[in-house]
């Protein structure tokens, strides 16, 4: 019961409510991948070389992982961790090796118990001919963070593959891990990335976190309601302005930004290509931005439309998102976390879908 309510509480404090968005265009296909038990709070999303999704849960402390080709796949566990009640971000950091974060969460305030959060790094590159999904060592702990009490989306650096940047969206911060040795500082702290308050829904500044292909890392602040960029030079220090991209009000009243995919398949950017045919790649990148309570936003970089999916059985309070990875078909399919929804005091229909694409 007690966990019970802290989920019906943690609902309220992200915005789990109706809202209002225009689209634009024909709504993609959108089909159930799997739907986890009950009370089982589905937070974020990675996608391994094979195709295969990991899945965190702030509500149970396991990894997940699903294979998205099969009809009807279940949800296989790959790692419980000790000392925790749940995982919040997830981001590739190498070829198959995967960076973590576990707490002791109060869901109600989205907050972990001082001293609890730690960063862990695991390692999936398995040897040929191995079992899909073995692994050759368990999960290592990289740093414990005491300092923090939410660490929230995770990105590598998009250049230096030694670091490690992640938001805490109660501080309005990004910090920096040496993923070598767990060494770990706040190294950009503004206005732009703080939420607006401490009560529930207003306490989610800089949330989900990206880093492109340009140099940039890319973050949504929840409680300000923006998707923004900055640049940062090799030790993860942000160099020049936050620039604002997009605002989540202009995507409909209620929208509400949580995590993202970053869109940037084209060969174009960056690359040393003419500047017509840069401009013409660089109008074709986008973010789809996983949005409460029943939306996929899409940002265009190259002019800040935003494109509206919204479907209220399928999509239900997103929390996150990845494209696909193999052939053609995978890159263009979105897979999306749901956070679920309430029915009486028990969160249910929390799992993953996927929104097949058309190309740009």
């Amino acid at each position: 019961m007690k966990k019970t309510l802290s989920l019906h509480a943690f609902a309220a404090a992200t915005c789990f409510s109706p809202a209002a968005g225009a689209s634009k265009g024909a709504q993609p296909p959108i089909r159930n991948i799997h739907t986890f038990p009950k009370n089982t709070f589905i937070e974020n999303i990675a996608v391994r070389s094979n195709g295969n999704l990991l899945v965190t849960s702030m509500s149970v402390p396991t990894l997940f992982t699903i294979n998205p080709s099969l009809s009807d796949p279940d949800a296989s566990v790959l790692h419980t961790f000790p000392n925790a009640t749940g995982i919040s971000g997830i981001a590739e950091t190498a070829p198959d090796v995967f960076a973590l974060v576990t707490g002791i969460w109060d869901l109600a305030n989205t907050r972990a118990e001082p001293g609890s959060l730690a960063i862990w790094t695991f390692d999936l590159r398995r040897t040929p001919n191995a079992p899909l999904d073995t692994h050759l060592s368990p999960p290592a702990l990289l740093a414990r963070i005491p300092d923090s009490t939410i660490l929230n989306g995770l990105a590598p650096h998009p250049s230096n593959r030694n670091l490690l940047l992640a938001a805490d969206s109660a501080r309005g911060a990004l910090w920096r891990v040496d993923l070598t040795t767990g060494a770990h500082a706040v190294i950009l702290e503004s206005d732009l990335l703080k939420p607006t308050g401490t009560a529930p829904g207003t306490h989610l500044g800089v949330n989900g976190l990206r880093a492109g292909t340009d140099g940039y890392v890319y973050f949504t602040n929840s409680a300000q309601g923006f998707l923004g960029r900055v640049k940062v030079d090799r030790n993860g220090e942000g160099v020049g302005d936050i620039e604002v991209l997009s605002r989540s009000a202009d995507a409909g009243e209620g929208v509400v930004y949580d995590d993202f995919a970053l869109d940037f398949a084209s060969p174009s950017f960056p690359s040393s290509s003419s500047s017509k045919e840069t401009a013409a790649g660089a109008a074709k990148q986008a973010i789809w931005i996983a949005s409460h309570p029943s939306y996929a936003v899409r940002v265009g970089l190259g002019d800040g439309e935003q494109w509206v999916v919204n479907d209220t059985a399928k999509l239900l309070n997103p929390t996150s998102a990845a494209f696909g990875r193999g052939g053609k078909g995978q890159r263009r399919t979105l897979y999306v976390t749901n956070g679920g929804e309430f029915v009486g005091n028990d969160l249910v229909n929390e799992g993953v879908v996927a929104i097949t694409l058309a190309d740009d």
